[in-house]
C-alpha cells in the first residue's frame, strides 16, 4: 500500500526522528495528559481555566526536529501557534463540559460514543481535530499503551497526507467528516505504523510530511 513512497518514509524517519524528537514529544505529551487529569481525572478539580487549557495546547504542541539547523525546541507540531485549538481557550465555557465529557471515557474509547458526546454538546469550533487529539492524548494514558486501539491525531492536512503516501487520487480540499471516515483513517494510519515501525507520536509527522510532497508535487 505504501511502497511507491517508503524510500521517502524511511527518510523522514531516519534523519528526523531521533531521541530529540521522540522525547520532546513524549514529555509535552505527558505535560498535557497531567493538566487535563488535574481538571477530569480521578479527583479532579473538574475545571480547567484558561491558562491550563493553553498550557495544555503549547504542551502538546512542543516538538524538536532532528536534522534541522539549528535544533531547537519549538511549539510547532500541529502547527506555529497552534491558533485552532488554543484560541478556544476563549470559550471555557463552553468547551469544559465536552472536555470534562470526552476525558471521562475510558482509554481506547468507543468511537461512536466519542462523536456521540461531540454532537451532543457541539463544542464551539472544535472538529475533527480537536477531538482526535484528546482521544490521541487519553489512549497514552495507559502505560506502554501502543496497539492497533491507539487514537491518532488527524487533521485534513493529515488525512490528505496520508491518502498520498497510500497512491490514492487526493483531492485539494479533501477532508474526514465524522467517525467512520475517523475509523478509516485509524485502519490506514495504523498500517503505515506496521510498515515502518513508527511510535504513534511519529505518525503525524510522517503524514505532514506526505502531505508537503503532496503540495510540491501536484
Amino acid at each position: 500500500m505504501f511502497e511507491r513512497y517508503a524510500a521517502r518514509v524511511d527518510e523522514w524517519r531516519d534523519i528526523h526522528s531521533g531521541v530529540d524528537f521522540i522525547n520532546s514529544r513524549k514529555q509535552g505529551e505527558a505535560e498535557a495528559r497531567a493538566l487535563l487529569d488535574a481538571a477530569f481525572g480521578p479527583g479532579g478539580s473538574g475545571f480547567m481555566s484558561a491558562d491550563d487549557f493553553r498550557a495544555m495546547c503549547m504542551a502538546v504542541n512542543r516538538e524538536c526536529i532532528e536534522g534541522s539547523v539549528p535544533k531547537r525546541i519549538t511549539c510547532t507540531r500541529f502547527g506555529a501557534g497552534y491558533p485552532s485549538l488554543s484560541s478556544r481557550a476563549a470559550n471555557m465555557a463552553d468547551v469544559l463540559p465536552w472536555l470534562a465529557a470526552l476525558w471521562a471515557l475510558p482509554p481506547g474509547p468507543d468511537l461512536h460514543e466519542a462523536f456521540r458526546l461531540h454532537d451532543v454538546h457541539r463544542p464551539s469550533g472544535v472538529g475533527i481535530f480537536g477531538q482526535s487529539l484528546l482521544l490521541y492524548l487519553k489512549s497514552g494514558s495507559v502505560a506502554d499503551a501502543d496497539d492497533a486501539s491507539f487514537c491518532l491525531p488527524c487533521t485534513p492536512a493529515l488525512w490528505r497526507g496520508l491518502g498520498f503516501l497510500k497512491g490514492d487520487s487526493v483531492k485539494k480540499y479533501a477532508t474526514p467528516r465524522g467517525c467512520a471516515d475517523y475509523r478509516m483513517f485509524l485502519l490506514h494510519a495504523h498500517a503505515l505504523r506496521e510498515r515502518f515501525c513508527l511510535l504513534p507520536l511519529e505518525v503525524d509527522y510522517i503524514l505532514s510530511q506526505g502531505e508537503r510532497l503532496r503540495i510540491f508535487t501536484s
